[in-house]
């Protein structure tokens, strides 16, 4: 870590005080800087005696000899701190892609490069005056595509550009605090914000961009909000309003809560790609925490309006628990809303190419979100326990209940879907081929998706458990780990081996590999007469990294 401080002279009128720091930062140093005493006059007959026998008459001095006034104090000194860090990392990726698979994998790399430059800075000035900024530019190259011919058979594509693998910078964090009174303060500008338990996933964030389950800590990236927080002793209450990036380039926003009048390039050329509307898309969250019984607990309300998903003025509820009974940590959180934003396979659609055909020149969607205005309560639970070791090794273990994720029947459905229009996007011309799969695969995700990620968790079924172990100091420089995401319908999932090397103080090399487990298939969800587990839904069998972090 590198400090820097840079000091700036304040005047201050004399005695003047400054509001107390909202909280402490690791490398503060004092912001005022001490001040002589004020000399103080002795009350008449209480000298010293040394002084009585020195004392001078005033008619003894001349005016010219007359002791000098008091100095005014010395300015009071206020300090800014500006505190960085950062790193240069590189990241091989090299994958097994499953182009025949049912989710369509042409423009995937087989072989892939991330190098990411990040700076994050920390600034102070004085004592209720703070900002932030975590700033990412990422290049990244990608060779050697697979994909099918018109047979449907796996060939060799040949290069090409993929927009997900073009150099983009990305703005996790940049935001300013002002603490306006000691049980008032407010934040502006882009800022991650969790508040729930969850170690791998938190079902009541729902500002953020997604974490990786794998590596929780690697997504950084936080919400455009302004937010109002009011800590007192025993509990913490604060507001918080947020707007849905709608577009960006090159990861810099160009369009917050409202759409542009004008449509993207992209939607000018062809009109299905055109998803602008009137509407504000925006959010708005309070929470009250309270430290009751040696129990952190947390309660939140959200009310959306467009973003991140469908729902229109939808109010959410959530609940967070936390505590720790010696090594042992002990956590839930909990969301419960009505209706699902999730998309549903239409039943007409579903039986055979011709009926999906129909049901696309019909103009009827093949998916719709045709529970978005159910009234029956749905939750999302999660569940976990994480024990520390005496040797400083870790293990966590958490269950998921996604109280929107499909019953066999509504996976069987959607799986047998995909099945059917992967195999029609094959058969169309590209221009009914593109409306398809905008039919297929609508989103109402955020435009910024944050930090490129490992692993994207999308559950689609209803059970999950997330298992990780991380074992540090091996023979003093190592760190071995594993971690596990397995859906309890299939029993299928990904199993995520990993080791890094302290090489240097500042130098950290690591390996990781994502090896699908392929389930039980009589557990796996029938279409056609096959089996599909949730995990063959990936665009890839398996991957292994290998990376290189420098530190300054």
């Amino acid at each position: 870590m590198k400090t820097l401080l840079a000091t700036v002279l304040l005047a201050a009128a004399p005695g003047q005080e400054s509001a107390a720091a909202p909280q402490e930062v690791e490398t503060r140093e004092e912001a005022v800087s001490a001040q002589p005493p004020h000399p103080v006059p002795l009350p008449e007959g209480e000298g010293s005696v040394a002084q009585d026998e020195e004392q001078v008459s005033s008619e003894d001095v001349s005016a010219d000899e007359a002791a000098p006034e008091e100095s005014e104090e010395p300015p009071a000194e206020l300090k800014v701190e500006a505190t960085t860090t950062g790193y240069v990392d590189s990241r091989f990726t090299w994958q097994h892609v499953a182009p025949t698979g049912l989710v369509p994998a042409s423009g995937i790399p087989a072989l892939s490069n991330l190098s990411e430059g990040n700076m994050q800075v920390k600034l102070r000035y004085g004592q209720a005056l703070s900002a932030g900024a975590d700033l990412s530019l990422f290049w990244q190259w990608a060779g050697l595509f697979r994909g099918v011919d018109t047979a449907g058979t796996d060939v060799e594509l040949p290069a090409q550009d993929a927009p997900l693998y073009r150099p983009s910078a990305v703005v996790s964090e940049l935001f300013a605090s002002w603490e306006a009174l000691p049980n008032l303060n407010f934040t502006v500008g882009k800022k991650r914000i969790v508040w729930g338990s969850g170690l791998s996933f938190n079902p009541t964030d729902l500002l953020n961009p997604p974490k990786d389950p794998t590596d929780p800590a690697s997504q950084r990236a936080g919400a455009w909000l302004a937010r109002v927080e009011m800590p007192f002793e025993n509990f913490t209450f604060s507001l918080v309003g947020a707007a849905k990036v709608l577009r960006q380039y090159s990861g810099l926003p160009t369009s917050l809560l409202y759409y542009p009048e004008y449509p993207t390039a992209e939607a000018a050329q062809n009109p299905l790609l055109d998803d602008r509307d009137l509407e504000p898309h925006w959010a708005g969250a309070a929470r009250l925490y309270a430290l009751v019984a040696d129990t952190d607990v947390t309660l939140t309300y959200h009310f959306t309006h467009l973003y991140n998903d469908a729902f229109q003025k939808k109010s959410r509820v959530g609940l967070s628990l936390s505590r720790v009974f010696d090594a042992t940590e002990v956590h839930l959180e909990a969301l419960v809303q009505s209706g699902s934003s999730r998309l549903y396979a239409d039943r007409a659609c579903v039986d055979g190419e011709q009926a999906l055909a129909t049901c696309i020149a019909a103009g009827t969607p093949p998916v719709a979100r045709s529970h978005l205005d159910d009234r029956g309560l749905r939750a999302k639970v999660l569940v976990g326990a994480r024990y520390l070791f005496e040797d400083n090794a870790q293990l966590s273990a958490e269950y998921f209940y996604n109280g929107e994720g499909y019953s066999e029947r509504e996976f069987e459905d959607y799986v047998g879907l995909l099945a059917q229009g992967r195999q029609l996007l094959s058969q169309l011309p590209p221009a009914q081929a593109a409306q398809l799969a905008s039919r297929l695969n609508p989103s109402g995700a955020s435009a910024d998706p944050g930090s490129p990620q490992k692993f994207t968790f999308e559950p689609l079924r209803r059970h999950y458990v997330f298992l990780t172990y991380s074992k540090p100091q091996v023979a003093d420089d190592f760190v071995l780990g594993a971690s596990a995401v397995v859906n309890l319908a299939d029993l299928s999932g990904q199993l995520i081996p990993q080791v890094s090397w302290s090489a240097r103080e500042w130098l950290t090399l690591s390996a990781q590999a994502f090896i699908p487990l392929p389930g039980v298939e009589s557990l796996a969800a029938e279409v056609a007469g096959e089996r599909i587990p949730e995990s063959s839904l990936a665009s890839s069998d398996w991957r292994a990294l290998v990376s290189a972090r420098l530190f300054f």
